[in-house]
């Protein structure tokens, strides 16, 4: 296989985990589109890496690729701009300075 089939099987390992919230946040119009989407076009980047349960390599890769957008949320968590509870993104974070001993 060619590097572009393995960057395709990563890319398709993205693109397919993005099903999941579109499918549990209810069916709107963007969520079944959003769905549609991320469906064919995981698909259709399995079809481009020619991948196969057969090759370690390929299977690697898809999961690099679901991988790759767990660690991304983890570092970088949505917050809800419409939940009146969600954290505020836009001020800053601050940091409370210890007492000192002197």
């Amino acid at each position: 296989m060619k590097w572009y089939n393995y960057l395709a099987c990563f890319l398709a390992g993205v693109f397919l985990i993005h099903l999941f919230p579109h499918l549990t946040h209810g069916f709107t119009l963007t969520n079944v589109i959003g769905a549609f989407v991320s469906l064919v076009g995981g698909c259709l980047l399995l079809l481009v890496g020619k991948f196969s349960f057969r090759n370690p390599w390929a299977i690697l890769l898809v999961l690099a690729g679901i991988g790759s957008v767990f660690l991304f949320l983890a570092i970088h968590p949505h917050h809800d701009h419409g939940d009146p509870h969600a954290a505020n993104c836009s001020e800053p974070v601050s940091v409370r300075s210890l007492p000192t001993n002197s």
